[in-house]
Formats: C-alpha cells, structure tokens, sequence
C-alpha cells in the first residue's frame, strides 16, 4: 500500500494507539502519532514501543505532542494535510472519577472534532467507542431476552437513540467510564448528522494483547499472583466476550478506505462464545495456577460483595498506602453476573477476516509475550501511567 493517506493517530502511546501506529507504518502510510509530550518518554510505554518494533522516528512518522483538554495545543495537528483521523484517544480507566472522565473522553472529544470539521482534506474520522454502551444485558428473569447478541440495528445505541436520552433503551449503562463514551459517540454522531464530520464508529469488545495490563490483562495478572484461586460453579452459565489488538487496529486500517463505511457504527469482536468458568480456567491453566469451583456461591450473591470489597480496599489505598490490584474495582465488579455476547457480523460481512477468532489462541500468545517481557513476576502490580501524569501535575504545582 503506498502513502497516498495521511493518518493522525490520536493516543498514540496507548495501548490500541501503539499497535495501530505499527500496522499503519508497515503498510507503508504517512503517519502523525499524538499524544501527551510525557507518554513518549515513560520507561513502561519505551519497552513496549520496542519489543513491538514500534519506531516513531520512522521516516513516515512525525510525532507531535498533544493534550486532547487543550484545544490550542491540537491546533498545529491541523496544519498538515490529514486525511484520515484514528482517534482512539480516552481515559479508560473504571477508578478514575467522572469529572476526570469527563473532561479526557467528552470535552476533548470536542475540542478535536470542532477542529476536524473545519479541516478541508479530511475524508474520515474513525471514533473509537465501545460495546459497553449497549449497557447491562438482560438477565435469565427476562425470558427469551436472555442471552440475544447485541448487533448494531437491534439495541439502543448512542446512533439510534435520541440525542437527549443519556442511557440505552432496554438496559442500563454500568460505570461512569461507560457514561462517558455513550455521550461522547452521541456527540460524534451529532457532529457527522449537523456539521458534516466523515465517522466511521468502531466499539471494541474488552481488548487484550501485548502492551495491555488492564482489563484481561488485569485478569492475567490477578490469577498469576494467586488473588483469584476461585471461582462461583455458575459462571459457566455467563459469557464473556474478547477482542486482540491485532483485530482492533486491523480493522480499523481495513475499514479506513471502505466508502461504504462512512456513517457506520462496527462492534468489533471476536468468535469466542465463551463462559467466564471456561475463560478464567484457560488462563489458570496457561499460568500453571490451579483454580477452584465454589459451588454454593451465585454471581448474583457475589457481584455486591465484590463490589464492596473494591470500595474498602480502595479506601485502603488512597488513606494507608495499601497496595491495590488494579482490575480490582468497583467498575469491574459491576459487569458480574451478566451475559455479554456482541456480534461481529457486520465486520464480517464488511469483508475483514480476524486474526485471532478465537480467545483461547489470542491468550496463549498474549501470555506468552507476559513472560518474556516479566510481567509475571510477582512483584509486578502496575498503576495507571495517567495516574502518574496526575502526580506528576500536583508535583508541578
């Protein structure tokens, strides 16, 4: 593929971002990589960007430095001659507090679409959403709903729900995390409906990869340090439902140059109809941990004991120093006992073929790249590289 497009990727150093950035330069395209000055340098996101073979002096590559908060300093991103915009910039994080998440994924979502829009050259806008806007699922108690996937057309969605309705019709949104990018793809469907913005909407199912510690990452890392040696016997009755990276931003590349995907909302995830039993065991077994079945124990019982639990250690954390595993919150506990099952048919029929289909294969590479590089070393318990932009900021002060 030559280098007729010229691609500005928006969190750049994040997780999708990275793997994004490397699938553009190897298919030979004309990259801006964005990004706060500071995330180019940290020592965790350096080792990723090189065992990934992710090189920002690429000759097709210009870094410039960014905050999505500070519309001016977005302004000279827009000197170049963008034609494609990835944004996949947000704060995701289930801890972080709802002003803060405001302000990241809602405010600066419009700080840089006020911009795109009033940029001549752009022929595409791909919004990073995610499937967590479809809310809560139905439960067994609702009858023949249990269990139905949701598709783009069927469920309420921030571009088939009105624009002043702030939660899906049918369910409910479970954490502030997922408040946040239901108005922010409202907003951006809004943008393309009124003023013209060329969107092409992607909602990844729960990413997971090399590079990623948090959500199934996080999940890893709590099994390997022996924190989860148990599991309720009726979480085989829930599924669970994943994506690789490798997908995530190949798809986003192949659906990039597709006319036909402009105006379009795409769930992008993978084959795996799996339970949370079935899910969780995989990993203990590739991790060589064993884990247990509790077979008096319900999900329904244990998701507000769980959800407690995440408050008090929270509070451990923030007034005594009590080291927290991070996946280990109050956002996290609130998708308990739920079945999440998304379709990817309309990535199908798009015409994209995934590289990893299956979960269990995708794991067993993502574990793999976990050892070589020692996140299973037990003293690994990674905090939020956002969180340390905040104390670096208070320092500052």
């Amino acid at each position: 593929m030559g280098t007729e497009r010229f691609n500005l990727v928006t969190g750049a150093c994040g997780f999708t971002g990275t793997h994004l950035m490397k699938k553009l330069l190897d298919q030979g395209q004309k990259v801006i990589a964005t990004d706060l000055a500071r995330a180019f340098e940290h020592p965790k996101n350096k080792m990723i960007f090189k065992t990934l073979g992710l090189n920002f002096a690429h000759p097709n590559c210009r870094v410039i430095p960014s905050d999505l908060t500070d519309q001016e300093s977005l302004k000279p991103l827009f000197h170049q001659p963008l034609t494609h915009i990835f944004h996949t910039a947000s704060l995701y994080d289930y801890s972080a507090a709802l002003a803060i998440l405001q302000k990241v994924n809602i405010n600066g979502f419009v700080n840089l679409a006020d911009l795109a829009v009033e940029h001549k050259s752009l022929k595409r806008f791909i919004h990073w959403s995610t499937c967590g806007i479809f809310g809560k699922p139905y439960t067994a108690k609702d009858g023949k709903l249990c269990n139905i996937p949701f598709t783009e057309d069927f469920n309420s969605s921030p571009k088939n729900t009105p624009f002043e309705q702030d939660q899906p019709t049918g369910s409910h949104l479970v954490n502030d995390y997922s408040v946040t990018k239901w108005k922010q793809e409202q907003i951006a469907w809004k943008y393309h409906r009124e003023k013209g913005l060329p969107l092409t909407v992607v909602r990844p199912a729960p990413l997971y990869g090399p590079g990623s510690d948090y959500g199934h990452g996080g999940i890893v890392l709590t099994i390997n340090r022996g924190l989860l040696p148990a599991i309720p016997t009726d979480s085989k009755n829930y599924i669970t439902t994943s994506l690789h990276i490798e997908d995530m931003a190949g798809f986003a590349a192949f659906i990039a140059d597709k006319d036909f995907g402009v105006g379009e909302d795409y769930n992008v995830v993978d084959d795996s109809i799996i339970s949370y039993d079935d899910f969780v065991r995989y990993l203990a077994l590739l991790l060589g941990r064993r884990m247990r079945g509790i077979p008096l124990l319900r999900q329904t019982w244990l998701r507000p004991a769980m959800i407690f639990a995440a408050k008090l250690w929270l509070i451990l954390e923030q007034k005594l120093g009590v080291p927290r595993v991070r996946v280990f919150e109050v956002g996290s506990a609130t998708y308990m006992s739920s079945s999440y099952w998304i379709s990817n048919k309309k990535t199908k029929e798009a015409g994209y073929v995934y590289r990893y289909p299956d979960v269990r294969e995708g794991m067993r590479d993502t574990i793999d790249w976990f050892r070589r590089v020692g996140w299973l070393d037990q003293s690994y318990n990674p905090k939020a590289i956002w969180m340390e932009n905040m104390d670096a900021k208070k320092t500052a002060k």
